[in-house]
């Protein structure tokens, strides 16, 4: 019944062999000896047992950090699925025939020898035979963390290359220890230091998978569902952020264009001193220090051209939104409350 199988149906019952099973039933029959060769096959197989890195590559580019570039570069790295150039080479410098390619209605298969080579190379660095291959690996794999830990150590302050080329590191680290939920814990706390939170969690929930007892884990979570909860709601809660993190999401900007247009009692498309002062008045309950209005004025804004084209120290619609989303960052309950006090539902954060 295997034999009848589509090649991509046989790859999806294979996946749960173990290496070993695979090999041993490619020796049953001539015809199953070649659906088990097919190169996708390994190239799955590869991602199924040591870690898929399209995933990870994925998942940090929608946090804003790009490596693909650098791993389909890295000579340093098995090359992977989405590196079909390597299986047209490896087809047309072992003589295979034109036939070696074939399609089913499940898309193209090949069957060249490069899916198995690259699992053989990649379980080679997994289960180094050599103590002392084993040795080296651990060393160089601790000193790049160590390394990818000092690079990290300016926080979100730090560059986008220093990122990205903290992201590559991580890679080299997990080609050789695949199951390190210290890996997976570093890449979450990138995407966390660039507020993005869903492609953090991403990265949390495989790490606990790997060690459900890793601590730094278990506190990085923590703080990163407390910020989703609030920041993107729960059940009929209206977000508080775009998807990215990055913005206000589309009802919090109306909330705040409002708020906005009530606080410039002047009407001149400024938040000055005075009205500062009495924002925070009614946010916190009591008036601020004039020390502390121009604080806040520095930290958002500063000299702004109103819209008669005079220039006034206060802040503008764009430094209340930053504002707000430095604060929903922070403490997203603190946000819903002020927009109560403004007369917003907190939860769907309609004017009220």
């Amino acid at each position: 019944m295997l034999e009848l199988l589509p090649q991509a149906i046989f790859n999806k019952v294979a996946l749960d062999l173990g290496a070993a099973d695979l090999a041993a039933l490619a020796l049953a029959s001539r015809t199953l000896s070649r659906m088990a060769s097919c190169d996708e096959l390994w190239i799955e197989k590869i991602a199924a047992d040591f870690g898929d890195r399209e995933h990870i590559i994925d998942v940090l580019a929608d946090a804003g950090v790009d490596i693909a570039e650098q791993v389909y570069e890295s000579a340093e790295l098995v090359p992977w699925r989405c590196r079909q150039s390597s299986i047209e080479s490896d087809s047309s410098d072992d003589g295979s025939d034109a036939g070696s390619d074939v399609s089913d209605s499940y898309g193209p298969c090949s069957y060249t020898g490069h899916g198995l080579r690259c699992y053989r190379s990649r379980f080679a660095r997994v289960f180094p035979s050599s103590n002392d291959d084993s040795m080296n690996y651990t060393k160089s794999a601790e000193a790049t963390l160590d390394a990818v830990k000092h690079m990290l150590r300016d926080g979100p302050q730090a560059s986008s290359d220093i990122f990205s080329e903290a992201a590559y590191r991580l890679v080299l680290v997990q080609e050789y220890y695949p199951h390190s939920a210290e890996c997976y814990y570093l890449w979450a706390l990138i995407c966390f230091m660039l507020n993005a939170f869903k492609p953090s969690l991403s990265f949390l929930s495989i790490g606990q998978t790997i060690n459900s007892d890793f601590v730094p884990l278990k506190e990085l979570a923590k703080e990163v569902r407390s910020i989703v909860k609030g920041a993107y709601g729960s059940g009929n809660e209206a977000p508080l952020l775009n998807d990215s993190g990055s913005g206000p999401s589309p009802q919090l900007a109306r909330a705040l264009a409002i708020i906005f247009q009530r606080l410039d009692t002047d009407r001149d498309g400024v938040l000055n001193a005075s009205e500062l002062s009495n924002m925070v008045r009614l946010t916190n309950g009591q008036p601020p220090q004039p020390a502390v209005v121009s604080q806040i004025i520095g930290a958002f804004g500063g000299q702004t051209r109103t819209i008669n084209g005079r220039t006034v120290a206060g802040w503008n619609v764009a430094s209340l939104t930053n504002f707000y989303i430095a604060q929903t960052l922070d403490d997203p309950s603190e946000t819903r409350k002020d927009l109560a006090t403004f007369g917003f539902d907190p939860a769907t954060l309609k004017n009220t």
